[in-house]
């Protein structure tokens, strides 16, 4: 797991708002420091020194705790199985 960024808010639609130190591939898996999964990254904006990533949460909970909390992700293995040649 590598560190993502820290959790700068979370919009009124459920979705988390990360200030990325790293810039991470679509679909990776974001967990939070105690390697809980949060959810998947959705989409990446922003400036390229420091981007935004916005994360779809996996379960719609109480998402206020992660305000200013440290994330990790994981990114989705992109090796040949699970892939298909039509």
């Amino acid at each position: 797991m590598e560190y993502l960024g820290e959790v700068e808010t979370i919009t009124n639609d459920g979705k988390i708002v990360i200030r990325a130190v790293t810039t991470p591939s679509n679909n990776a898996t974001v967990f939070d420091h105690r390697e809980r999964r949060i959810g998947t990254v959705k989409r990446i904006f922003g400036p390229v020194d420091s981007p935004y990533v916005t994360v779809a949460p996996s379960e719609k909970g109480n998402l206020n705790g992660l305000l200013n909390k440290k994330t990790y992700y994981k990114g989705e293995n992109t090796h040949a199985k699970g892939k298909r040649r039509y």
